[in-house]
């Protein structure tokens, strides 16, 4: 069983700590470090257009329009695919991390 399982106010995006995107990645990637299911729950994420939350480790906005979230979901695919985010030239991204 995964170790979020039962515990979603931890996960919800507005309460992983940190006001800047890149530190809130860096706290959900804390939150699901380890975690055996992360490239079945990006997938899931993927699937169902996860909006909100941390999935995966990967803080997903609460909205579609968000900078971010474009930038989520490539991480989301990464992760479905390859069990990680080794592939994913971010820096190419149109966009800063920050913000």
């Amino acid at each position: 069983m995964s170790r979020c399982r039962g515990r979603s106010a931890e996960f919800e995006y507005a309460n992983v700590p940190g006001g800047q995107w890149r530190t809130k990645l860096d706290a959900a990637a804390a939150l699901c470090a380890g975690c055996p299911f992360r490239p079945q729950c990006a997938a899931d994420a993927l699937r169902y257009h996860a909006l909100g939350m941390v999935w995966a480790g990967v803080p997903i906005p609460p909205d579609h329009d968000n900078k971010h979230t474009a930038r989520a979901r490539l991480m989301l695919i990464e992760i479905a695919l390859y069990g990680g985010v080794q592939h994913l030239d971010l820096s190419e991204y149109d966009g800063d991390l920050d913000g």
